[in-house]
């Protein structure tokens, strides 16, 4: 497993590092500055975390730019007092917000609950984008089919210009074949 932390320091960064030992982690990334961390490719961690405030900007506006482009997990640490705060600014971003103080456990579980509901995200968006292309292609088919029908109507049409030409037998054959096939 993959790990960008951000904070405002580096002993922060650190120490947040060092209650990830148990996750099994193959790297873990430290930064403080959320300037920084945009130039760093999110798509190459698995799990995100935010220590608010960072260096140079408070890391809710971070956190949104992440979300939008990122199929990681990401954990946004906020003080207890704000923490509520802090969640309603970011619902939509899919974060989850741990309230400091926190303990090495109530971590872990964040980070794994985070990646879980990422992983269900992701095939949520997988269906979606399966059910828009399926409902693209039945558009095409129903036009496809008002256009057969339209030029069936048509054809229709110039052959009931021709029935009054044909003698009365005909017509009746032909009058029972449009019927018959529901063109009438």
């Amino acid at each position: 497993m993959n790990v960008l932390i951000a904070g405002k320091t580096s002993e922060i960064c650190d120490s947040i590092a060092g209650l990830l030992i148990d996750l099994d982690c193959d790297n873990i990334s430290t930064f403080t500055s959320g300037a920084i961390v945009r130039g760093v490719d999110i798509s190459r961690f698995d799990s995100v975390i935010i220590s608010t405030p960072l260096s140079d900007e408070f890391g809710l506006d971070l956190v949104a730019d992440i979300a939008k482009d990122a199929k990681n997990g990401i954990v946004v640490l906020a003080k207890h007092e704000i923490a509520d705060e802090v969640q309603k600014k970011i619902r939509f971003t899919g974060a989850f917000v741990l309230p400091r103080p926190f303990n090495k456990a109530m971590l872990i579980q964040t980070i794994k609950l985070a990646e879980v509901a990422h992983i269900g995200m992701a095939k949520l968006e997988e269906e979606n984008r399966q059910l828009s292309q399926q409902l693209s292609d039945m558009k095409i088919v129903n036009r496809a089919k008002s256009m057969l029908m339209q030029y069936l109507r048509r054809d229709l049409k110039a052959e009931e210009r021709q029935l009054p030409e044909l003698n009365a037998g005909a017509a009746a054959e032909w009058t029972a074949i449009f019927k018959s096939r529901q063109w009438i």
